[in-house]
């Protein structure tokens, strides 16, 4: 994740003229689950799987890192790409959808493997580990993460998805990317109304009072460390938090105990996987006019769990 203080100021004319032009481009061509970004009239052109990385990295200041989870995870950098998928988690579900589509190149934010740096010596006898190698080799689909570049595309891309979807974007100040100021006040209740509706959320968790007014939003999408979370508390004194997760013995608790002293901050609890879907089915968007020809389709990963 960046930094604000690290943060370049990016013009709001040049954002928003962009952000509109690929919102009206998504906003086209998705379906419940499953969005494609292809445009049918153009003339196919031939990729490996490291030159399409290549061009994305041509986006990212300061790519390639020296160190980043970003790495391909499964097929090889010179297979010849079919077809593109981007997803949160790259699920058996999602791999099967992407056989089926005739695709056999994944773009992922999130690990296959159950652990963030990807590691699988301690997977070596898993089941489920064993049988989405095997699943990933028959169809030869490889995967690549997307995760450490995204968030350091300028907007960040996770961010930038969500605003989109939740007709924010032009809110966004580029000089404090993770804090938002509504033109108006809203109830807590209807921002979560409005989240659920946008982003394809059932359920959420609340720390505060539904009935509080907000204004200023800081956004923490996905995970993010407490530290930095509680920090933002005492930096920016929002009315809310948008979080994805957030261990429930630090940021949960320290704005519970901020409320009971009479601080406004108030915490809004969306899970992992639904606050950063709408930033990889932006991805698709992005990156469809970068790839001339080759179908880019967004399949969710959806929300792994049901509520009882």
């Amino acid at each position: 994740m960046k930094k604000e203080n690290n943060a370049p100021v990016l013009g709001r004319r040049k954002f928003l003229t962009t952000a509109s032009k690929l919102a009206r481009t998504s906003l086209a061509l998705t379906v419940p689950g499953l969005s494609l970004a292809a445009n049918a009239g153009q003339q196919r052109e031939s990729y490996t799987v490291k030159q399409i990385i290549d061009r994305i990295l041509k986006e990212i200041p300061n790519a390639p890192f020296a160190t980043t989870v970003d790495q391909l995870r499964s097929g090889s950098l010179d297979q010849t790409v079919t077809g593109i998928v981007t997803t949160m988690f790259p699920t058996l579900e999602v791999i099967e959808k992407t056989a089926k589509a005739g695709a056999n190149f994944i773009i992922a934010h999130e690990t296959p493997f159950y652990n963030n740096q990807d590691e699988t010596d301690w997977l070596a006898q898993d089941e489920a580990y064993r049988y989405k190698i095997e699943l990933l080799n028959k169809h030869k689909i490889a995967i690549w993460r997307f995760h450490d570049y995204w968030h350091r595309h300028q907007p960040d891309g996770i961010i930038m998805g969500n605003l989109l979807k939740l007709g924010w974007e032009s809110y966004y100040d580029a000089a404090t990317p993770r804090m938002l100021t509504l033109p108006q006040p809203m109830t807590i209740q209807s921002v979560a109304a409005l989240i659920k509706a946008k982003l394809g959320i059932s359920k959420v968790r609340l720390v505060g009072d539904a009935a509080g007014q907000c204004r200023r939003i800081y956004l923490a999408f996905g995970y993010m460390d407490s530290r930095m979370q509680i920090g933002a508390i005492g930096q920016y004194k929002p009315d809310l938090i948008l979080s994805g997760e957030t261990r429930e013995w630090e940021t949960v608790e320290r704005v519970r105990d901020g409320l009971q002293m009479g601080q406004k901050t108030a915490l809004l609890v969306l899970s992992h996987s639904v606050s950063e879907e709408a930033g990889m089915e932006y991805a698709a968007t992005w990156l469809q006019p970068k790839v001339n020809g080759i179908k880019i389709t967004h399949i969710a990963s959806t929300n792994p769990f049901t509520f009882l």
